[in-house]
């Protein structure tokens, strides 16, 4: 799945970004979304918080 870094601690993918507390983590699940579906990583590399992101580029926060 292709994916966009927003930040060293928000990685996109497709229409949700996941945000994470530690930058190794935010690339370990990128490499990981390289090879996989973002449900499995999500399990492997679990984020601090998850969102939905917006066409117009703003983003709701999804509750866990």
């Amino acid at each position: 799945m292709p994916t966009v870094r927003l930040s060293p601690k928000e990685v996109r993918v497709d229409d949700a970004i996941y945000v994470f507390d530690v930058v190794q983590i935010a690339d370990a699940f990128e490499a990981c979304v390289a090879i996989t579906d973002a449900t499995h990583c999500e399990s492997d590399y679990a984020p601090i918080a998850k969102r939905a992101a917006e066409e117009s580029g703003r983003a709701q926060i999804e509750s866990s």
